[in-house]
């Protein structure tokens, strides 16, 4: 069965994600994610854009070093690291 969107979803109806500057990590995957699937519409302001995960190793000087591990992306494959979610609703702004 193929998959289609949720109409409502399509014509900016039905649920909407509010985004602004402090939306940051799991929730910008979340909406982008939402958007992506065409589940809901993101309203509000870009994103802050954090798409890094990062992982802390300690080294046996007692120092340490950060290190990337991941990168949060959406469905579509949209980069989320330095350039966020942006609203696809206007208003709420």
């Amino acid at each position: 069965r193929a998959w289609t969107p949720w109409p409502a979803a399509e014509a900016g109806e039905g649920v909407r994600v509010l985004i602004d500057e402090r939306t940051a990590s799991a929730s910008e995957v979340l909406a982008g994610a939402l958007r992506d699937n065409c589940v809901a519409a993101v309203q509000g302001k870009r994103s802050f854009g954090k798409g890094l995960i990062q992982g802390v190793y300690g080294l046996k000087d007692g120092g340490g070093v950060v290190v990337t591990v991941a990168e949060y992306v959406t469905p579509a494959g949209g980069v989320i690291q330095g350039r966020g979610i942006t609203g696809q609703v206007e208003g709420w702004d």
